[in-house]
């Protein structure tokens, strides 16, 4: 099992930041290869609720069906696969820092498949990838674009 932690302080409340990790539709918008992602339960999300993750990564399309295990309301999202290529549980901590909000994304993962053949290599893009939508997700909302 890998793991690593990326985390990011945003210039914004907790409460905003909170909405726009929960609103898991719109996080094409900042995870570079997230092409979509397809609820296939009701919004808002909540414990039990489910999308799947449709992207690229090392050139190969995925699909990726997810559960959300853990929401509490502006301090924790956690959601894990339940199948696809990865097996990925991503756990998003929330907590004030100053005026804004410090996020911290704790990814534990292993590679199935395919991507199995190229674990260190996937480790090290998938926290570049975490790190750069880190960024990115603090530009849009800082930027009050989100």
């Amino acid at each position: 099992m890998n793991e690593f932690e990326v985390m990011t302080v945003i210039d914004r409340p907790v409460e905003d930041v909170f909405a726009a990790v929960r609103d898991v539709a719109k996080s094409p918008l900042w995870t570079p290869g997230l092409l979509e992602v397809q609820r296939t339960s009701e919004d808002p999300l909540e414990v039990g609720g489910t999308m799947v993750y449709v992207g690229t990564f090392l050139g190969r399309r995925y699909e990726s069906p997810t559960t959300c295990t853990t929401l509490i309301e502006n301090k924790q999202l956690t959601t894990t696969t339940t199948g696809g290529p990865f097996f990925l549980e991503v756990d998003q901590r929330l907590e004030p820092d100053g005026a804004g909000t410090k996020l911290t994304v704790h990814c534990k993962g292993e590679s199935r498949g395919f991507f199995k053949f190229a674990e260190p290599l996937v480790v090290r893009m998938t926290q570049r990838q975490f790190d750069t939508g880190g960024s990115n997700l603090k530009t849009l909302l800082e930027d009050h674009a989100l």
